[in-house]
């Protein structure tokens, strides 16, 4: 792809809710509970961290190994149980509205090498992979500068494939978000970059930090308006919801012809053309070919976004531009506008430009989208 059509592949693993997002008995009644032993002895484990991937709900389980997490929103999550001695457990699930589930799990026991973890020659040549990495896992955005990974050491990369480059994590990561207000504890399962395609695959579960006082409670709330405000997740709700127009996005379709997408060819579609109801009431299929163009004209270009799309001849624009495809047809989209299909579909353009430094949680909602 050419530079203004930078690529990241979707990893919506996200997959511990303190606060709901929405009131009413309905999410009161949807939770998911269960027991959690030594797969060895079938003692129970107390102290082990239960989350949801990409959100701020978490517990840790009782003296009797027991766990319960409630007043979630229906769709698709990811459960992860984490306990230090213990191999990480976790499990994709689905929630309907109401719904209570049981999972009870059996944890490994491992062995960690912690002397492994610190060991190692981090040279020059890893400082220069180290700071590459932020760049595309963190981002480039304005925000970016305000993100720190507090533990860089357990980080590990390989570029012994031509072009491609690899990342993982010997312990979880402990990254520190002052532009938005939240520390983020990652596991990262995947990272891989080649081209000008980027690919992550983890779990985060966010916690807010405590503001110092008004002006920057004020200041991470707009932020984290401005962050989800445009986005992906933003956008797929609200085509979800039937208010795409409503919210800013226009969006086009852009046909595949035999020498690939055309930026010319192309046509406005109506946002409640892209998504059909499934049998399961509270789950979407997305199906469309070629590729979308999705204008959103209540935000502006972050400035740093020209010089990332190679922009080189233009200043920062007073719409956002994004483009979409998708490697699966259909996808699954659920109430929070994530998408089941770890990799089903590409983001370009402006999508793409945002990482984790723009990205809130789950549980996320700008004031003008609840």
């Amino acid at each position: 792809m050419g530079g203004s059509m930078r690529e990241i592949g979707i990893a919506f693993l996200f997959i511990v809710f303190l606060q709901p997002v929405f009131e009413g008995e309905i999410f009161a009644q949807t939770a998911i509970e269960g027991r959690v032993v030594n797969a060895e002895s079938g003692e129970p484990l107390s102290g082990a961290h239960v989350f949801l991937s990409g959100t701020k709900t978490g517990t840790i389980t009782n003296d009797a190994g027991r766990y319960r997490l409630s007043r979630m929103q229906p769709g698709f999550h990811r459960l992860v149980i984490s306990m230090i001695g213990y191999g990480r457990y976790t499990l994709d699930i689905r929630i309907a509205p109401g719904q209570s589930l049981t999972e009870n799990v059996e944890m490994e026991p491992v062995v960690y090498e912690m002397d492994e973890i610190y060991a190692g020659n981090l040279d020059e040549r890893w400082e220069r992979h180290l700071e590459r990495f932020i760049q595309l896992f963190i981002g480039e955005s304005e925000r970016a500068d305000s993100v720190k990974i507090l533990n860089p050491e357990v980080l590990r990369f390989d570029t012994k494939w031509w072009g491609r480059f690899t990342a993982e994590a010997l312990a979880p990561l402990e990254i520190e978000n002052r532009a938005l207000g939240y520390n983020i504890i990652y596991y990262l399962d995947e990272f891989y970059h080649t081209g000008t395609t980027t690919r992550w695959d983890g779990e985060p579960l966010f916690s807010e930090m405590t503001p110092s006082d008004s002006t920057q409670e004020e200041y991470w709330s707009r932020n984290r308006e401005e962050a989800f405000s445009g986005s992906l997740r933003h956008f797929l709700i609200t085509l979800v919801e039937d208010r795409a127009d409503d919210e800013g996005f226009t969006i086009y379709n852009q046909r595949r012809g035999i020498h690939g997408i055309s930026v010319h060819d192309k046509r406005r579609i109506r946002s409640g053309s892209l998504i059909r109801e499934t049998d399961e009431e509270h789950l979407y299929h997305m199906r469309f070919s070629g590729r979308l163009e999705i204008i959103y004209s209540n935000g502006e270009e972050d400035p740093r976004y020209v010089r990332w799309a190679r922009h080189l001849n233009r200043g920062p624009s007073t719409v956002q531009t994004s483009y979409l495809e998708l490697n699966e047809r259909p996808i699954t989209i659920d109430p929070d506008g994530e998408i089941e299909e770890v990799y089903g579909a590409t983001r370009f353009g402006y999508f793409a430009f945002l990482r984790l430094a723009d990205k809130t949680p789950r549980e996320y909602r700008a004031m003008n989208s609840e």
